[in-house]
């Protein structure tokens, strides 16, 4: 069950982002082609209408890019602890070459007890 809820999440999750994605991209397009529109109208400076559809769709990017940045922060801030916890394990084993790493990185030691051994029934 618990597999289940953590999939219809991460769906959902997934769900939201192609959505927003979607809206912050078509938004600023929209306004932007509509006000250089409005202004070609009054104007009558076909200029304006390309510039402000180039400044929309660079504002639509912009907007993609600080919205996938801030659906996987968590995810990149994880993986970068992950990361420094391993470059300083490195950097332990290289100030310490006495001890032997070998059997904790290739799970061949026990760092634990058993968790169904005897003192934990």
């Amino acid at each position: 069950m618990e597999g289940d809820a953590l999939k219809d999440k991460k769906v959902l999750r997934s769900f939201v982002m192609i959505s927003q994605i979607g809206i912050s991209m078509m938004v600023p397009i929209f306004l932007c082609g509509a006000l250089g529109y409005w202004l070609d109208g009054i104007f009558h400076q076909k200029i304006i209408f390309l510039l402000l559809i180039l400044l929309g769709i660079g504002a639509g990017f912009r907007n993609m890019y600080v919205v996938t940045r801030s659906f996987y922060a968590a995810d990149m801030k994880r993986e970068h602890d992950r990361l420094a916890y391993m470059e300083d394990l490195k950097n332990y084993s290289k100030e310490h070459p006495e001890e032997d790493f070998s059997g904790v990185m290739e799970g061949k030691k026990k760092r634990y007890p058993d968790p169904k051994g005897p003192a934990r029934r």
